[in-house]
């Protein structure tokens, strides 16, 4: 597995070595939500699926991610 960031400015974490590999691209959006407040962009790369989150979402699923990553005996910021 590996990390990195497209031309977009997506990160991409997941098997970027190779065409077709799996890998998750999570960035800005372009569209903004119903208020005009930018959102987040989460989906597989070349498979065009994508869940579009609002802030207040992004920092809710960062704050279980994070609360996750420390169960399992991961550093976490």
């Amino acid at each position: 597995m590996a990390v990195a960031e497209d031309d977009g400015g997506e990160l991409i974490v997941g098997d970027v070595t190779r065409t077709g590999g799996r890998a998750l691209a999570v960035g800005l959006s372009p569209s903004p939500d119903d208020q005009g407040r930018p959102t987040i962009s989460v989906g597989w790369m070349e498979q065009g699926d994508r869940l579009q989150l609002t802030v207040d979402e992004a920092v809710a699923l960062r704050d279980e991610l994070t609360r996750i990553i420390r169960d399992a005996g991961g550093t976490g910021a």
